[in-house]
């Protein structure tokens, strides 16, 4: 069958678009008006500035709720904020307010559900003289209006707003989706006119408006007016066209910081420092988005803008997540902005300032998290992949690369020498796929297309970390435990320098590259989390190898023999009918990327590959078993990202901003981090008891049982019974899935052990104490009060009289008792205030502690989820095996020997990815056979010359036969009859004509690149596969090329399938084998596909039975039939005339 038709009935799926120009394209075209920004007459400012009020579009439908009293998040005068009939601070904290009936058939306006006042009492206290120019982090209050209604007359330059509103609640529940509020509308005062200039007459208004319009454009946001912004400068105040400009931050001018309230000033300097990143501003309980950014978050996000000149958009905190995930797969970096004190922190802190200034009456907020593609903790758990960082730096013909997957804690490291088709970096960059590259300023262009290629978005490092910085702040930061290095990072440290700070020779490229990924990592404050991991891995190439007498351990297949054999992808861009998706039954994510791997590198050791087709011959023998391990492997989570969320949950940050957030939240998502550790346990659960399902069933296969015996029955799964009883008995699970915080059970944490029988303790002399005051008194007496003045005693009155005033002081009464304090019982009662205090300590860091208890184990459940990850893989090989769509063997190795060549033989051999689409019915299986001798089929020669019709399956069966030699290695039975074959240690491809005009590559450079490819590194073992060598140039230059590469082939060992429609190259060239793909012929246009392959030589490609297919008219194809008769014609009379000139020289 014709490559041309293998996935015709596949549509290409348009994947979302990937942002591929560098970080410096995100905001620079600030200038031009957002598609789908409403028009600025919809929008309302303050006096103040902008503010977090949630008061979106009138246009907006919801219904109204409850609101309640709230907090100015800019500073407000007291007397303005005060003076506001319908200012929130003006009611009762017991009032609620009624939503108002809408005025004027004006929509119903957007409120807050009320949330728990408990949790914030200090956004409901009424405000104080020292309070009245607080940024609390909260809402807004509107501005005050005069006696006759009209507005205030304080006023900043950035905005006037001309109507007020209803102060908006602080809270609501759902997650995300905004309501409206009524707005009384007036006239809108022009920019122009505030600043004194003549305002635009009508004419003049339409005219500029037409020439800014657009679908919901506006141009008058206030963020595209401003200077710094249509022309923005880093902010060392260096231009764009600057070749140090840094497009990461931006200058903001002080005049302008000095007129904007505190709040927003903050949110410019932050923004200053992270041009390129899209804020999450916490303002109280919501996330706010604030000019271009809020334009972001309307469009990609689906938020609603609020009223205002300025954009402005947000959203409740508990939708952080979904919607910082969205954008960040979007192709946005973000960063998660929090509030690090709360109002009653800030007044502390005010009194110990000497003079405080207006900047300083403002709640602090410090970046928490920076997140984009690359740099996710713990990722998506909606995807199986790795989202990789790489880092690439250069110097002459090497290279040292670094990548970085933060979503299960994983460094790669290397350094190499490269070609001149960087053949390594391709193969690196097809291997990992990186979704984001830092490359240094001077990089190569080739470089930068090659990475661009795989969809990785492309920034320029301004980083300034050096190598020898880098390795000194590892050691300093003794971020791996008892100091043991990984392996991967001691490979690039010198063995002579005992600071172990300088790099090893040969390694000062990829120490750099580390170093530039770890900045990276600083910035997005993850350096901790991942290095603490302690998974850094060398990258190692066999590229070179070219030997006869050995094989390496794996096969290596280059990034253009991925591409291909479309081992991961199609030739649509899409993973269906590739081999990984023919392949993938995999029942977890972690199972997937372990399948990934094993693809990118079958294995050239005999004794892997026997091991794994026995496991899958097991598997398939005890099909009721396999179907039972596949049930509960779907219920296990991706434990590989889980273990690095909970590993990065476990440690003690105290440095880390994140430690000084205030989430209002917290509860909630303690709750979900709860519920994630229970799952994991869960998952651990189900592999024990995947484990039992294979007691009694006798297993050959050395591997399968190394998987799922544990250790006590000579297997590797490592016994996690005793492990998971402990963290099973540590803590009461519904108890702390219903509370959202850990209470450990005795025994489990000896500091609140302690503390707790601390509290016991005194209670136990409390009780005492209360027993010796009701001898003394001799009669009932019994303990009263909180707090304090807990435990203090109360007495009948009648026995009142006995009280000792030398001991006992009065401290109230009621009807018919009395109240009184001891010595003994206010210092007991002190004590127990102090050990209750300690073990709210010790609980509040209690989660943390078990956390970080269940992270010392890290080796026990990385173990546990390798032998996870193999038995998925196996799994997955056998599931195939059943569900192939026709029948399969389990391959045979034949070892190479000095009397035996390297060989194949495939008997009724499947194309593995068709015959899964197709099924057997309607797919031709082919015989086919290299280096090996069979009476009548074969001379044993290692290189086959494969002709035949134009979409006749050439193309088909070379892939074929390279798959199939994947597969086999993989340890995978295949789709045939038969087959035996000597392990290849490299297949190489020159399938497909295709250039590469972003490098300066023609077709025919391409097809040469590639061939002489196989000359360079190939070997005896190696499998080449050449389609149509010379049809990128002249008739007579690819024949001539053809026939060169071809005859140096013959006179080798290297398997080799060679396909051509130069039919001369069968007589002129001995010792390979001629095959065609066989056809019926009825007319010179009229051609019968059989797709057989056999032995002959096709005299013909009958292309215009191709051209009849492919809708050309009958009158051309009859011209081109008459100059083609004309031409071979021709052809005959040249070939005669040279064999008589030849034989006339011979006389």
């Amino acid at each position: 069958m014709s490559q041309n038709t293998l996935f015709t009935f596949f549509k290409k799926v348009e994947s979302p678009s990937r942002r591929r120009e560098g970080y410096e394209d995100v905001f620079m075209d600030a200038g031009n008006p957002p598609p789908t920004t409403p028009k600025v007459g919809t929008l309302q400012n303050t006096p103040r500035g902008i503010t977090s009020r949630r008061t979106p579009k009138s246009n907006a439908k919801a219904t109204p709720q409850l609101a309640r009293k709230t907090r100015p998040f800019l500073s407000t005068p007291k007397s303005t904020a005060l003076a506001s009939p319908k200012s929130s601070l003006s009611m009762d904290k017991s009032t609620k307010r009624k939503p108002s009936k809408p005025a004027n058939g004006a929509k119903p306006k957007r409120a807050r559900t009320e949330v728990n006042e408990d949790e914030e009492d200090w956004a409901d206290e009424p405000l104080t003289s020292e309070e009245e120019d607080v940024d609390s982090g909260d809402e807004y209050v509107p501005p005050a209006t005069d006696s006759k209604g009209g507005e205030s007359s304080e006023s900043e330059p950035e905005g006037d707003p001309e109507n007020e509103s209803e102060a908006p609640t602080d809270d609501e529940i759902d997650d995300g989706d905004i309501a409206k509020s009524p707005v009384k509308q007036s006239r809108r005062v022009s920019r122009a006119s505030r600043n004194g200039a003549t305002p635009k007459t009508k004419n003049q208004k339409e005219s500029s408006s037409l020439q800014s319009s657009g679908p919901g454009v506006s141009s008058q946001w206030q963020h595209l007016t401003l200077d710094f912004i249509t022309h923005p400068r880093d902010i060392k105040r260096r231009p764009k066209d600057d070749p140090d400009y840094d497009y990461r931050t931006l200058h903001v001018p002080e005049d302008f910081l000095q007129k904007a309230t505190p709040g927003m000033r903050q949110w410019w300097e932050i923004k200053s420092r992270h041009f390129d990143t899209v804020l999450f501003f916490k303002v109280g309980k919501f996330y706010e988005l604030y000019h271009m950014d809020a334009v972001i978050g309307v469009e990609q996000l689906g938020l609603t803008f609020m009223k205002g000149e300025w954009a402005h958009s947000g959203f409740p905190e508990i939708a952080l997540q979904r919607n910082m995930e969205a954008l960040v797969q979007k192709g946005y970096r973000c960063a998660r902005v929090e509030q690090t004190e709360t109002p009653a922190m800030m007044e502390e802190r005010c009194k110990r300032l000497a003079k405080v200034s207006k900047t300083d009456r403002v709640v602090r907020r410090e970046v928490c998290q920076i997140s984009s593609k690359s740099l996710q903790l713990c990722g998506s758990m909606e995807t199986s992949g790795s989202s990789y960082l790489l880092a690439v730096r250069q110097k002459g013909n090497r290279l040292g690369v670094c990548l970085a997957d933060t979503s299960v804690g994983r460094l790669h490291v290397g350094e190499f020498e490269e070609d001149h088709q960087l053949s390594c970096l391709r193969t690196l960059v097809s291997r990992f796929t990186p979704v984001e590259a830092l490359l240094e300023r001077n990089y190569r262009d080739d470089i930068k297309l090659i990475v661009e290629a795989v969809g990785a978005k492309v920034m320029v490092d301004r980083n300034r970390l050096t190598s020898e910085q880098c390795l000194t702040m590892i050691r300093e930061g003794n971020y791996f435990k008892d100091n043991e290095y990984p392996l991967g990072l001691k490979m690039l440290i010198s063995e002579d320098d005992p600071l172990m700070s300088t790099p090893r020779k040969g390694c000062e490229l990829a120490a750099q590259a580390l170093a530039t990924v770890s900045a990276s990592l600083i910035e997005a404050l993850l350096l901790e989390d991942v290095l603490t991991m302690s998974d850094i891995e060398p990258i190692q190439f066999e590229y070179d190898n070219g030997s006869n007498k050995y094989l390496p351990k794996v096969m290596i297949l280059d990034s253009v023999a991925l591409t291909n054999l479309e081992i991961f992808q199609n030739s649509c861009g899409t993973s269906n009918g590739s081999l990984l998706w023919t392949l993938n039954f995999c029942s977890t994510p972690f199972g997937l990327r372990e399948l990934k791997k094993w693809l990118l590198a079958p294995s050239c050791v005999a004794d892997v590959i026997e091991s794994r087709w026995d496991a899958v011959d097991d598997l398939m023998s005890n099909h009721g078993v396999a179907k039972k391990i596949q049930e509960r492997l779907r219920k296990i989570p991706d434990m590989d990202k889980m273990l690095a969320r909970i590993h990065s949950l476990s440690l003690k940050k105290s440095d880390h901003p994140d430690s000084r957030a205030i989430i209002y939240n917290s509860e909630l998502f303690a709750k979900k981090k709860i519920e994630d550790f229970i799952e994991v346990l869960e998952g651990f659960k189900s592999s024990l008891s995947i484990c039992n399902l294979f007691m009694g069933i006798d297993l050959k296969s050395s591997l399968l049982k190394n998987v799922v015996k544990n250790e006590e029955n000579g297997g590797h799964f490592p016994n996690l019974q005793e492990a998971l009883d402990f963290f099973e008995k540590a803590f009461d699970q519904k108890k702390a899935l219903k509370e959202g915080k850990i209470t450990p059970t005795a025994g489990v944490d000896a500091e609140f052990d302690a503390a707790t029988n601390r509290v016991v303790e005194i209670k136990e002399r409390l009780d005492e104490h209360l027993q010796q005051q009701v001898k003394y008194f001799g009669t009932k007496v019994t303990y009263t009060g909180t707090g304090r003045t807990a435990y203090q005693i109360e007495v009948p009155e009648a026995a009142a009289s006995k009280a000792d005033p030398s001991k006992h002081t009065l401290k109230g009464q009621r009807k018919g008792f009395r109240r009184y304090s001891t010595s003994e019982g206010e210092r007991l009662c002190a004590k127990l205030l102090e050990a209750q205090d300690s073990r709210e300590a010790a609980g509040k860091d209690m989660m943390r502690r078990i956390f970080a208890a269940f992270d010392e184990k890290r080796p026990l459940w990385k173990k546990a989820i390798e032998c996870l990850c193999t038995l998925d893989c196996l799994l997955s090989l056998a599931l195939y095996a059943l569900n192939a769509g026709g029948p399969v063997c389990r391959p045979k190795i034949v070892p190479v020997t000095n009397e035996a060549k390297p060989m194949i033989r495939i008997k009724n051999g499947s194309h593995p990815c068709l015959l899964r689409i197709l099924g057997a019915d309607k797919l031709i299986a082919n015989d086919f056979a290299l280096g090996v001798y069979e009476e009548g089929r074969c001379n044993g020669s290692s290189v086959s010359l494969l002709t035949g019709p134009n979409m006749g399956g050439k193309s088909t069966l070379m892939r074929q036969v390279g798959l199939l030699a994947v597969l086999a290695q993989l340890g995978a039975w295949v789709p045939a009859d038969e087959m035996e074959f000597s392990l290849v240690d490299r297949i190489f491809t020159r399938l497909g004509a295709s250039d590469h005009i972003t490098l300066g590559e023609s077709t025919f450079l391409v097809e040469l690149l590639e061939t002489s490819a196989a000359f360079k590194h190939g070997s005896q073992h190696s499998l080449l596969l050449l389609d149509e060598l010379g049809r990128g140039t002249a008739t007579h230059d690819g024949a001539s090329i053809a026939y060169a590469v071809l005859s140096r082939l013959a006179g080798q060992e290297m398997r080799t399938l060679f396909s051509t429609h130069y039919h001369e190259l069968a007589s002129e060239i001995k010792g390979v084998f001629l095959g065609h793909m066989a056809c019926v012929v009825e007319r010179e246009d009229e051609v019968v596909f059989l797709y057989k392959f056999v032995e002959g030589n096709c005299e013909k490609s009958f292309g215009f039975n191709a051209a009849r297919l492919a809708g050309v008219s009958q009158k051309l194809i009859e011209r081109g039939w008459r100059k083609a008769q004309e031409f071979e014609s021709q052809s005959r009379l040249l070939q005669r005339f040279s064999k008589y000139m030849a034989l006339a020289r011979e006389n």
